[in-house]
């Protein structure tokens, strides 16, 4: 009796090693955590804003020039604009581009098209990493961030009811990002 249950302590632990052995062989399923990263804003060339505006997409409004931002805009549960309410750059900033007239239209074009947000995207990561600085007279006027991964949307100005955008917007805005080499 005492060899049988020797025999099955011996066969209990091999068969426990081996699974262990399987398991630190599979890859891991999750991906590793990002970086910490630390918000800041850039005291150095800060941007004038022109404030008391009601601008609005759906009624359109006339600006100089707009940059695309690709950048960081949240960290955990909070979201950041590019610049902040004292015209402060946020230092997660990689790439500026200046949009043609063409991009302007065509950004425009998306966000006021009411069909953008039929039958929307709903998910819920919102880490914007996309965004569009409106400016006119070299004063800010308007800031709209975006969230290509879940296709969500965030404005300074009116643009409807909706915050999420459909898999057809959602491949627009990502060719335009594209176009703008993010």
């Amino acid at each position: 009796m005492r060899l049988l249950y020797f025999l099955f302590m011996l066969l209990s632990f091999a068969s426990c090693k081996k699974e262990a052995e399987i398991e630190s062989s599979l890859p891991q399923l999750l991906p590793p955590k990002p970086p910490s990263i630390e918000i800041k804003w850039l005291s150095e060339n800060p941007v004038k804003i022109k404030t008391g505006l009601h601008l609005s997409y759906l009624k359109g409004f006339d600006c100089d020039s707009v940059i695309g931002i690709d950048y960081i805009g949240y960290k955990g549960e909070h979201t950041f604009t590019p610049i902040n309410e004292k015209g402060q750059f946020i230092n997660t900033i990689r790439k500026k581009q200046k949009l043609s007239l063409f991009q302007i239209s065509e950004l425009n074009a998306i966000i006021k098209d009411k069909k953008t947000y039929q039958n929307a995207n709903i998910t819920g990561c919102y880490q914007p990493e996309l965004g569009f600085l409106y400016f006119k007279n070299n004063e800010l006027i308007c800031q709209t961030i975006l969230c290509l991964e879940c296709s969500k949307i965030e404005s300074t100005a009116e643009f409807g009811n909706e915050w999420e955008f459909n898999k057809k917007a959602r491949l627009r805005f990502k060719k335009l990002h594209d176009e703008l080499g993010f």
